[in-house]
């Protein structure tokens, strides 16, 4: 009868085994990525006040998911969690940036038709210290081009740019004034004439930027309410409301195929 090689299922275990070498090396360059990207989540501040704690903690505890998940010889599961920081921290970073930018730029380096996400991808890039890593990125490649969603827009623009659509929104229920449309121009030379390029912005009536006791709309802000200070509008770039208003601003002035969405007015160059 054949004889049977004992020393064939001793080998196997090892064959089947991968390189410790290799997958101590792989592990040890997921734990650098999470380090890494815990750092620099720490060392980006695009506000006053900097990151919230929140965040510091959260970082903290997926680090020690992942470590663990390496301790238990979990490959797997700390390139999943690797896998989805690096997909959610530069969308959280982007999400929660407000990008500056001037109503007078934004009409001079783009044109009617230009989308939203060009308009915030263009602002992005020439805004100082919005992000600290673009510099590190190959080519022309941006953090804003790794997020899911879009940043917030800080358009500032001079009370003598802003007017007012002479349209409000009343809630549905109460009759009360909600909103109010007023129009940002910005300046664009078209065919050797300087055109006004219109930004509709939606902007709720606590902030009080249009004088209540003002119906003459033919003035700017300026003219209307004595302001000089430029005020900066932050909010979202949306899509147009509809309704025979809008369509008439439309027909009126080169409007903009979206609005601005404002949540916030600030009049940075106030005192106090």
């Amino acid at each position: 009868p054949p004889s049977i090689d004992s020393s064939l299922p001793a080998s196997l275990p090892s064959s089947s085994m991968g390189n410790p070498f290799l997958e101590r090396t792989s592990v040890q360059v997921i734990l650098a990525i999470v380090v890494v990207a815990f750092l620099c989540n720490s060392a980006v501040s695009h506000t006053d006040e900097g990151l919230p704690w929140e965040v510091t903690l959260g970082g903290a505890c997926i680090f020690g998911v992942v470590f663990s998940a390496y301790y238990a010889q979990k490959t797997e599961v700390a390139l999943s969690i690797v896998s989805i920081i690096g997909v959610l921290m530069p969308t959280y970073f982007v999400y929660n940036t407000e990008v500056p930018y001037s109503s007078w730029n934004l009409g001079t380096n783009f044109p009617l038709a230009t989308p939203p996400g060009d308009i915030l991808t263009g602002a992005w890039k020439v805004a100082p210290n919005i992000s600290r890593f673009d510099s590190l990125l190959p080519l022309d490649f941006s953090v804003i081009h790794l997020s899911l969603l879009s940043p917030s827009l800080a358009l500032s623009a001079n009370t003598s740019e802003i007017y007012h659509s002479g349209i409000k929104l009343s809630d549905k229920i109460t009759g009360d004034k909600t909103h109010e449309y007023l129009l940002i121009s910005s300046p664009r030379r078209v065919r050797r004439k300087v055109v006004g390029v219109m930004l509709l912005a939606k902007v709720p009536i606590r902030f009080d930027v249009w004088p209540k006791e003002e119906t003459e709309y033919d003035f700017n802000l300026q003219t209307a309410a004595g302001i000089v200070a430029p005020p900066t509008f932050t909010g979202e770039l949306v899509k147009l409301d509809k309704g025979p208003a809008i369509v008439s601003l439309q027909n009126k002035h080169n409007l903009r195929p979206f609005m601005l969405d404002v949540y916030k007015v600030e009049y940075p160059f106030t005192a106090g």
